[in-house]
């Protein structure tokens, strides 16, 4: 499935669902580990990549 900017995350989402500062979020978002997706020079990150990428992560330490 196809999804619309609307079901994408931005950096403000990831800053309150991850409990991250503005810098950390956009640190991640631009990591190459980070299932980001760029449009128009806006990074975005679907909610399953999210999920998928939070529990690949799971029990370990992600350094940006």
């Amino acid at each position: 499935m196809i999804c619309d900017r609307e079901q994408l995350l931005t950096y403000k989402d990831l800053q309150t669902i991850l409990k991250v500062g503005k810098n950390r979020a956009y640190e991640l978002l631009k990591s190459d580990c980070f299932p980001t997706i760029k449009i128009n020079h806006r990074m975005y990150v679907s909610p399953e990549a999210l999920q998928k990428w939070v529990e690949s992560y799971s029990g370990k330490t992600f350094l940006v």
